[in-house]
């Protein structure tokens, strides 16, 4: 057995096989002398099938068209590893993983706590010796984590490991004053991990990353900011945002880290497509030594496959095909868009409860062009179909979503 095919093998041996690596391909080991580790939050990475125990029916999963420009931005990131927010299992991450032409070797996520079924999980090029969860860890207060708080443990080189924490803590929805005390519990409690685990194995670094929901400066995030050192600090105060609200830049996405890890440098990109409505964060960290990376051929996206073309008033059918991508046929009868003229939504029936309709959200409006101008004429655009108040109804984000050419219908049950 040669060296390198020795080293893959215990390397391979520390955390299992590589997901859904390619039979035909065999990977390769590359050394490197920098660190590359990121954090993002994907925006509702849903798959497409009904979870009977959450209510992923409302949640639109990302179209094929999302999905290829989602993982072209990864690719761009150039990350050996990548924390993820709001991925509903691990299935779906590992579709998107296939999506890249740098697949990642380790896709991990644990499913934890919020009631819609978002969760955080970490796509790694250096094997992950374990991950472990803490979303039944009771917190101050009564709560639990609303998501969960998994620390993965990544082995750097034979002597060097590295803890990664990712998070996504409680959002500001609800009541403001109970978001906060949620919010905080949840800092104190990672804080009280990082405190216990430094003082097991005190050589071994810890990264904290991920959406706290919160500023800097924030009361909640006291406890963490007050323990970690935040790399980001170095990013250039005018490029230091990672969400836009209310047309104010701010920062929510952090990388914190222990005594002792020193960023080269760190950026916060923010030419990213509109893929998400975070920015990811990245850091980048020099090594006193060589690191091994397990390094995939070039992903197998899934084939794009005829899509069924359901008509708009066709309520039942789109019904049949819940969450499933297809191509909404109809005649545009009026553009509706809310006071704020944030959206719009295409209406393609004039009682728009008896026809499905088709979502234009506010980032997608400048792409897509005229909108009115659509008034009078039938379109078809491919989407899945989600629920909005009980009506299905299909995102519209990208220009190629629009289908011009002939599609196959749906094939008929027997007996119809």
């Amino acid at each position: 057995m040669t060296r390198a095919r020795f080293l893959l093998f215990i390397l391979l041996g520390l955390a299992g096989s590589p997901s859904l690596l390619p039979a035909q391909e065999a990977p390769t080991i590359t050394k490197v002398d920098e660190l590359s580790i990121g954090c993002w939050n994907l925006l509702n990475l849903f798959d497409n099938h009904d979870n009977p125990w959450r209510p992923d029916e409302g949640t639109p999963p990302k179209s094929q068209a999302e999905l290829r420009r989602l993982a072209r931005q990864i690719d761009r990131l150039g990350v050996d590893v990548l924390g993820v927010e709001e991925v509903e299992n691990r299935e779906v991450l590992e579709t998107l993983n296939l999506y890249l032409e740098r697949p990642f070797a380790f896709v991990e996520l644990i499913e934890g706590n919020d009631f819609r079924g978002i969760d955080v999980g970490i796509l790694s090029r250096l094997p992950i010796v374990s991950a472990t969860s803490h979303r039944q860890l009771p917190l101050e207060g009564d709560q639990r984590f609303a998501r969960d708080f998994p620390v993965f443990r990544l082995r750097l080189a034979p002597d060097r490991l590295l803890d990664v924490g990712v998070v996504h803590l409680k959002s500001k929805r609800g009541r403001g004053d109970e978001s906060d005390s949620w919010r905080r519990a949840e800092a104190l409690a990672i804080a009280g991990i990082v405190d216990r685990q430094q003082k097991l194995e005190p050589g071994v670094p810890m990264l904290v990353m991920g959406d706290f929901n919160d500023h800097r400066d924030a009361a909640t995030l006291a406890p963490l900011f007050g323990r970690l050192h935040d790399l980001t600090e170095q990013v250039p105060e005018n490029e230091r945002y990672s969400f836009v609200f209310r047309e104010k830049g701010e920062q929510i996405d952090f990388i914190l880290a222990t005594k002792g890890v020193v960023a080269g440098s760190v950026t916060i990109p923010h030419d990213t497509d509109e893929v998400s409505d975070h920015f990811p964060v990245v850091a980048k960290l020099p090594m006193d030594r060589s690191l091994a990376r397990v390094v995939l051929p070039a992903g197998s996206a899934p084939n794009s496959s005829v899509l069924p073309v359901i008509d708009a008033s066709d309520l039942e059918g789109a019904r049949e095909h819940l969450l499933q991508e297809v191509v909404i046929r109809g005649k545009v009868v009026k553009v509706h868009r809310p006071e704020s003229g944030a959206n719009a939504t295409l209406n393609l029936h004039e009682d728009y409860r008896r026809a499905v309709s088709i979502h234009v959200p506010a980032g997608a409006l400048a792409r897509l062009g005229d909108l009115d101008a659509l008034v009078g004429k039938e379109i078809r655009v491919a989407g899945a179909l989600h629920l909005y108040k009980g009506n299905p109804q299909i995102l519209w984000t990208r220009p190629e979503q629009r289908v011009d050419q002939a599609v196959k219908p749906p094939r008929r049950k027997a007996g119809e």
